[in-house]
């Protein structure tokens, strides 16, 4: 949001320079973006008015003028603009003058000499939407310089408002934020009231034109207001102009212009309706089926039932808080206009501007919240600063706001903050942001005033005053502690990073939000939260998973010539009933580059679940073992499960070959997923053993196994029979070939005994070895190959 000094110092009286007020503001929350001067610098332009207009003997598309530059000064100046006629106040740029881009001389125009240039806004990069040359104010002082007239050195800030602040959209509640931090005096603006209007209860504008809200709209709609006005606005007064540009906003036409001034000057919304193409009356129902909106941006916009309208007997003329119809815009030829001042509830428009691809300052207002109570005033306001004439108003209302008490305790305020604050600067503090306050013995009870829907608990208003009182002068504390070990947990996430790092991998942090479509080609009948107020349609749902994520980063890479990647992350994943925490990878390209000493080859199956063995193996203590699976997200045969006992812990493998497609992916991309919330369950720290001095014994066993005997499973068998002498248990081979069986396979394993307090003898290792078969046979039909 943009806030001109001029149009603050209208609601706070104050001598702090723009480098004070800009220091202040983003101490308070509001943050300053960036200060300005209202206009680029320019110099020798004055204000003239045009006394006669003739054609240029020798050019069509030119004319001459005489302009009055007060004091008897008067010039003749060539231009091409085809607004240029007589009576017409202008900025006229004097030889010697420097424009932005340009500096002004005396010149001979195809024949005529020109003293000067009558310049557009444009050439003077203060562009507000006019075109031609600038036109003043019939009443401007003639002779001034521009630059003091329209008071260009004006300082503009550029806020960066925080989504909770619906109260800072707006001037005037700047200005009351910086009175209540003691920047100034807070002139709060006199709005006219309305007496003159029907009761509340009255829903006629006239005898055949109604107002309503409807039952089911009551909740999301607590007041509208309507005036009907003549006698409507023919221009925008300099001033007024000057301050719409400040804010960011274009001149569109008088009585759209006057709407605009008024929502930046208070916050309050407000649509101007072409009131003799209302159809019998304006209802606020939620829309129906099918129904469209012709929106002013020149769209036609499909409605859908959660969208609350603004209807008449033919159908929508406004989106509810967010965008008005074509069929009753106001035009050049409207005579009579419905002006709509409203209260609609933040609920009944978030998300509904984004989802149809819109933004419009009303919404970006409506869905912060607006002051419920300010809808009826602001727009008695507007009718009476613009000078047209009411001749009808009504009042329906729906279901306002209840605003509760808030219990503020001092002790909680010293706990927060720090330090104890006096009581009367509380008193002081939150009456100024518009609270009433009133002591209830030792304790506060206060009530947040209408135009402050952030105020809600205990812990917010703690908030405001020490954003009030100032973060800079609340005491430091250093922060006292015992120390003590970190969790193993903490331990073992740092190490897994630390590993995957070595391995050549990067961390990335993607996105927790997808694409329904993509979930669920990740993740087919997993039913993950959906958002309510989305960023975009492909960032609809909470994701499953964190591959899709891994996968637009590897695309993303692999299109700008990275061939090869290896990136991992750490992160909640979602389903409807949990959330847990998941570390996830991607592997793309060769698993060595070539080099002088030979050729790279292709990364594989088994540098992956090298990697996720390495992963693994920060457990020792623990045993894992991997078995087939069917991933609908990887390659049927070659994909595994990860098992740590009966409980499945990860899976990894290739991507699908569908997928890859998808992605354009023609070399193999390996994945890998573990549930960190299982793996990094409190366990008992692994415990220091002191190596053993003795020399260690080694057997290879050649076994025969069934073929649906995976040699997982049979190193599971090994390392479960708990021997005391055996340190170390491997696969070295397997064999398959008409030598063997039918159903068998022959798997060679290695076995590393070693004792703790003596030279192991030959007994005692064949006693061992023969314990370790008994109990592989136990499992299967395993026996020694000869």
């Amino acid at each position: 949001m943009r806030v001109a000094l001029e149009w603050l110092r209208e609601y706070l009286d104050t001598e702090r320079s723009a480098a004070e007020l800009a220091e202040i503001l983003s101490m308070i929350g509001l943050e300053v973006e960036a200060v300005e001067a209202a206009a680029a610098d320019f110099s020798g332009v004055l204000v003239g008015r045009v006394l006669r207009v003739w054609a240029h003997p020798s050019a069509d598309k030119l004319r001459v003028a005489e302009v009055d530059l007060g004091a008897g000064n008067h010039r003749q100046i060539v231009c091409g603009a085809a607004n240029l006629r007589e009576d017409m106040v202008v900025a006229a740029a004097l030889p010697g003058a420097r424009l932005p881009h340009m500096e002004i001389a005396e010149a001979d125009l195809r024949g005529v000499r020109s003293a000067g240039m009558l310049c557009s806004a444009a050439e003077l990069e203060i562009d507000d939407g006019s075109s031609g040359i600038l036109e003043l104010d019939a009443d401007a002082p003639i002779g001034v310089d521009l630059r003091r007239y329209l008071r260009l050195d004006d300082p503009v800030f550029t806020l960066g408002l925080t989504p909770n602040r619906g109260d800072a959209f707006s001037i005037l509640g700047v200005a009351r934020d910086l009175a209540a931090r003691g920047a100034g005096r807070f002139l709060a603006p006199t709005l006219p009231q309305a007496a003159w209007l029907p009761e509340p209860s009255s829903t006629q504008l006239t005898s055949a034109f109604s107002l309503r809200i409807a039952d089911a709209a009551l909740e999301a709609c607590g007041s509208y207001s309507a005036l009907q006005l003549e006698a409507l606005p023919q221009r925008l007064p300099d001033r007024w102009r000057e301050r719409l540009r400040r804010a960011g906003q274009k001149s569109i036409a008088p009585m759209v212009d006057w709407l605009n001034v008024w929502m930046l000057a208070l916050g309050q919304p407000m649509h101007a309706f072409d009131a003799e193409k209302i159809q019998q009356g304006i209802e606020v129902r939620w829309a129906r089926a099918g129904e469209v909106l012709d929106a002013l941006d020149g769209r036609d916009l499909a409605l859908d039932e959660d969208m609350l309208v603004i209807a008449d007997a033919a159908g929508p003329v406004a989106l509810a808080g967010i965008i008005g119809g074509r069929r009753t815009a106001v035009s050049a030829g409207t005579r009579l206009v419905l002006l709509e001042a409203a209260y609609f509830a933040a609920r009944a428009v978030q998300g509904r501007a984004r989802r149809l691809g819109l933004q419009t300052e009303a919404a970006q207002r409506y869905e912060r919240g607006v002051d419920f109570r300010l809808a009826l005033p602001a727009a008695l306001a507007l009718a009476e600063q613009c000078g047209v004439r009411c001749v009808a108003g009504a009042t329906v209302s729906g279901t306002e706001p209840r605003l509760s008490e808030i219990r503020l305790r001092p002790q909680r305020i010293a706990r927060v903050l720090g330090t104890e604050i006096a009581a009367e600067t509380i008193f002081r503090q939150l009456q100024a942001l518009g609270c009433q306050i009133r002591a209830d013995g030792s304790e506060y009870l206060v009530l947040p005033p209408s135009h402050r829907y952030d105020l809600r608990i205990e812990a917010d208003l703690i908030e405001e005053l020490g954003r009030l009182t100032g973060y800079e002068h609340l005491p430091t504390l250093r922060p006292h502690a015992i120390l003590r070990p970190l969790h193993s947990a903490d331990g073992h996430r740092r190490a897994l990073m630390a590993l995957l790092s070595a391995r050549g991998y990067s961390e990335i942090i993607s996105y927790s939000f997808i694409a329904p479509e993509l979930q669920a080609r990740f993740y087919p009948g997993v039913e993950s939260p959906v958002l309510q107020n989305p960023i975009s349609a492909d960032m609809a749902v909470m994701r499953a998973g964190i591959w899709p994520g891994l996968l637009q980063t590897l695309s993303f890479n692999r299109n700008r010539q990275q061939d090869r990647q290896r990136f991992f992350e750490i992160g909640r994943v979602f389903t409807d009933q949990t959330q847990r925490l998941q570390m996830a990878g991607a592997m793309l390209g060769a698993a060595k580059a070539d080099s002088w000493l030979g050729k790279g080859r292709a990364s594989d199956f088994f540098d992956l679940k090298g990697d996720v063995e390495a992963l693994l193996g920060v457990w020792p203590q623990r045993c894992f073992h991997f078995a087939k699976v069917a991933d609908p997200a990887l390659h049927p045969g070659q994909s595994a499960e990860i098992f740590w006992g009966e409980r499945v812990v990860g899976r990894l493998g290739a991507l699908h070959p569908a997928l890859a497609e998808s992605y354009d992916v023609t070399e193999p991309v390996w994945l890998f997923a573990l549930d960190l919330e299982l793996l990094l369950e409190p366990s008992e720290l692994p415990r220091f053993q002191s190596l053993s001095p003795f020399p260690s014994v080694r057997r290879d066993l050649a076994l025969l196994v069934p073929e649906e005997l995976t040699a997982g499973d049979v190193l599971a068998v090994l390392r479960g029979a708990e021997s005391p002498l055996l340190q170390e248990v491997s696969v070295f081979d397997r064999y398959i070939g008409k030598s063997l069986a039918d159903g068998q396979v022959g798997l060679g394993v290695r076995l590393q005994f070693q004792g703790q307090t003596s030279t192991l003898t030959e007994a005692q290792v064949q006693e061992e070895v023969d314990r370790l078969l008994q109990a592989l046979q136990q499992v299967a039909p395993i026996a020694l190959r000869n």
